[in-house]
């Protein structure tokens, strides 16, 4: 509070003799000139040479948050949220972008064609196979976590044990619908299926919210998602798994940088990232995510751990990550 005062008058001070200053210099000039009245300049004139010239309100320009699905998304929702924050610590522009397909493919590509700039990947671990850890991007953090959850009607069998028992009897159960093939939704419910010996059908969607929507009208038995998009039809489904309880996977969201970013480029954006996850706690935990702030390596770390762990299933499948 104190520091907030004492740089508040400052501010005072350098306004006041800033018009002092241009006050003279313009009586002086009037003088020269033989002229008897200069109109003053306005204060909104002073305060916006304040502004420019105060290092904490100093422009770095805009940071453009690049997320590999459609708005409304669990990667979206929780890149707008994390912009506003990060616009209120830089006082510049963070705005997001959506370049949805390939499963995060596409976003992944256009950022790693953007060196020297801040356009910045938003990626989410549902997209990380789709993305080599060896790809040149820079990860900057892990913003926040969230479980995957596996869906159904309510009026299936409450636990996974009884629905794949089910499943094991009847083919209506092994209809398995997620956010695209190779995704680790997809990869997660091959897993569970194997694990039970039943066979599993695959009905890929682009996104979530249609694959949620599939069960919900009842065209597919099951989804997994991430458990933020699921949080709407809480009311309708139900949850047989999760992380935690069947499911061994978390999700997680992060930011990467594109290649040949420089170490100090890194550091300042780990600072601004880390602030603004912390600032948006709450509004994440509305949302589904918990807020976790896991530095570069560690989020490289998770990247490597991931595509590591799902590559050779993606062999068997036969699928291109």
């Amino acid at each position: 509070m104190r520091r907030q005062a004492n740089q508040n008058a400052f501010l005072s001070e350098v306004r006041i003799e800033r018009r002092n200053a241009v006050d003279s210099r313009s009586h002086v000039m009037c003088v020269e000139k033989g002229i008897s009245h200069v109109p003053r300049l306005t204060a909104v004139f002073f305060a916006a040479l304040v502004m420019l010239s105060s290092p904490a309100l100093s422009n770095d320009g805009q940071i453009t948050l690049v997320v590999g699905f459609a708005a409304g998304g669990t990667s979206s929702t929780a890149a707008r949220i994390v912009a506003e924050a990060a616009e209120s610590i830089t006082r510049s522009s963070t705005v997001v972008e959506n370049r949805p397909g390939a499963g995060g493919a596409i976003a992944a590509d256009w950022v790693l064609r953007q060196k020297g700039t801040q356009t910045l990947l938003f990626m989410s671990s549902t997209a990380a196979l789709k993305t080599s850890p060896l790809s040149g991007l820079v990860p900057i953090g892990v913003l926040a976590t969230f479980p995957y959850v596996a869906v159904t009607r309510k009026d299936s069998p409450a636990r996974l044990a009884e629905y794949m028992n089910e499943a094991s009897r009847e083919e209506k159960y092994r209809t398995v619908a997620t956010a695209g093939a190779g995704s680790i939704p997809h990869l997660i419910g091959t897993k569970l299926f194997n694990d039970s010996g039943v066979p599993m059908v695959h009905v890929p969607y682009q996104g979530s919210a249609p694959a949620i929507l599939s069960v919900a009208g009842g065209h597919v038995a099951l989804a997994i998602v991430p458990f933020p998009d699921f949080l709407p039809f809480q009311d309708t489904l139900r949850i047989v798994a999760q992380t935690g309880s069947g499911i061994g996977t978390e999700g997680w969201v992060g930011i990467f940088a594109p290649p040949e970013t420089s170490s100090e480029e890194v550091a300042r954006l780990s600072g601004i990232f880390r602030q603004a996850s912390e600032r948006s706690r709450e509004k994440l935990r509305t949302v589904g995510f918990e807020q976790v702030w896991r530095s570069g390596a560690e989020a490289r770390a998770m990247h490597e751990k991931d595509y590591a762990q799902w590559q050779p299933m993606l062999k068997v499948l036969g699928v291109q990550p």
